[in-house]
């Protein structure tokens, strides 16, 4: 048995991250796959990969200001590896790394972020739709 490290995401994990996502159904990811890998490694954000024996097994990427603020984009464990604290293991990694006080996550999920103290609270996605702009920016 190999044991999980948590690394900083590369080219090389592009395939894997994008399995994951396919596996969850964002096809936002999956359509332009160097888009993907541009977004997973813009300026300001924190991608890192769950590895085991080579194999990409989850996923976070966090946006931050480095000193307050933190947004999770992203968080995905492949199916087959929940229930393991993999996702709890790249919260935190995420955090540490990005910088920031606080995550802000908005999600779906029911019940797995009060597992451990979480609050839940409102909030609001303003989408590129409602602000009047093409809904896919243009090629830079």
């Amino acid at each position: 048995m190999t044991e999980l490290s948590i690394e900083p995401f590369a080219n090389p994990h592009l395939e894997g991250v994008v399995a994951l996502v396919a596996a969850e159904g964002w096809s936002e990811y999956t359509v332009d796959v160097k888009g993907t890998s541009r977004a997973l490694s813009a300026p300001g954000v924190t991608t890192l990969v769950a590895i085991d024996a080579g194999q990409v097994v989850g996923a976070i990427q966090v946006q931050s200001d480095g000193v307050i603020q933190a947004h999770v984009s992203m968080l995905l464990v492949d199916r087959n590896w929940r229930g393991r604290h993999i996702g709890f293991r790249l919260l935190r990694e995420g955090l540490e790394r990005a910088g920031g006080l606080r995550l802000d996550i908005r999600t779906r999920t029911e019940g797995y972020y009060e597992r451990f103290g979480a609050s839940r609270s409102l909030g609001f996605r303003v989408t590129r739709e409602h602000l009047g702009l093409r809904a896919t920016p243009p090629p830079k």
